[in-house]
């Protein structure tokens, strides 16, 4: 049975400059249930990925440009979470040393078949999987002490940030447990909510407590922030999905945002999340060059950008816990 990823079809980018080679494994795998993407060389392949999810990447070693290799390498670095497989006509030592090292997931022979391919995807899914599940084991509870204590010294920067990361935590865990997530990527959520700001650390303190609207240049510092977050926790196995939730969570729905640009449900789904709990509280926050909104005109805001800069159904999400939430405070 093909597994479920976020109750839906695993979504499978097949890369190869062989049009017959791509048309097989398209074919093939469409025909065993997944959601199959194709692009013939790695540049393609790196433009699908801020336009459509993609789950796991099968492509051969031998590309036009950027080769296999390469591409794997640049997957691992922008989107720790998914397997890259390599195909490659006869898997030498050497070349499996050197895949592995480049971030690819697997190296396997051209030759697979469709059916044998289902199994290697699958074996690569659930190794994904079990590491992210050694999250909830019992070194959580100290993985969590050391996060709390890293987003309260990057809360710490800034005094109008106090606080902030917890309660984007909050927030963020109300809509996942209302789009009914299992306990495993709530866990994820709450990992990655904490550390949504961790690349903040390098960003000038000179720039975290300026009193007023930053400059263009100030802001280029303030943009690196979530590639920078991503690049301190990819190194983390147990972290690789973090890792890439961290980095997406200023990308819009609309394709607008940073940094990759990623488009709708091309941007992980806990990095939506994230997006909204971020704007709602920064926009409910007093800061000292503009008044905070009361929660209706946040909702407001948020309606207005939603479908482009947010995810609609997220925005109804946060708007309807909150109204809930206000609801049983008045009645209690």
């Amino acid at each position: 049975m093909v597994p479920i990823t976020y109750n839906d079809r695993i979504h499978v980018l097949i890369v190869s400059n062989d049009p017959g080679m791509r048309r097989m494994m398209d074919q093939g795998l469409a025909e065993l249930g997944y959601e199959t993407y194709t692009a013939s060389d790695g540049e393609a392949a790196l433009a699908t990925f801020k336009h459509r999810r993609i789950d796991v990447v099968v492509t051969t070693a031998d590309l036009p440009g950027m080769n296999g290799i390469q591409l794997s390498r640049t997957v691992s670095r922008i989107h720790p979470d998914v397997p890259a497989i390599i195909m490659c006509q006869r898997p030498e030592p050497g070349q499996v040393a050197q895949a592995l090292s480049s971030g690819a997931a697997d190296l396997v022979s051209e030759h697979v078949s469709p059916e044998e391919m289902e199994s290697i995807i699958q074996r690569n899914l659930d190794r994904k999987a079990a590491a992210a599940l050694r999250v909830a084991s019992d070194r959580a509870e100290v993985l969590f002490k050391a996060i709390r204590a890293v987003t309260a010294a990057i809360d710490a920067k800034s005094h109008y940030a106090a606080k902030h990361s917890t309660s984007i935590t909050h927030l963020s865990l109300m809509i996942g447990r209302r789009l009914g997530l299992s306990r495993e990527k709530l866990l994820t959520l709450e990992l990655a909510a904490q550390l949504h700001d961790i690349g903040k650390i390098g960003t000038p303190d000179s720039v975290l407590t300026k009193p007023d609207t930053l400059s263009d240049e100030e802001w280029v510092d303030v943009l690196k922030h979530p590639a920078l977050g991503s690049a301190f926790l990819a190194p983390v196995p147990e972290l690789a999905e973090v890792a890439a939730i961290v980095r997406h969570h200023h990308e819009h729905y609309a394709g607008t945002g940073y940094p990759d640009g990623l488009q709708a449900e091309a941007i992980p789904l806990l990095s939506r999340i994230i997006a909204v709990a971020d704007a709602y509280d920064a926009m409910t926050s007093e800061r000292p060059y503009r008044r905070a909104m009361t929660y209706e005109q946040a909702f407001e805001e948020l309606r207005r950008h939603s479908g482009t800069q947010f995810d609609r159904s997220i925005v109804d999400h946060l708007i309807a816990g909150i109204r809930e939430s206000s609801v049983e405070r008045k009645a209690a």
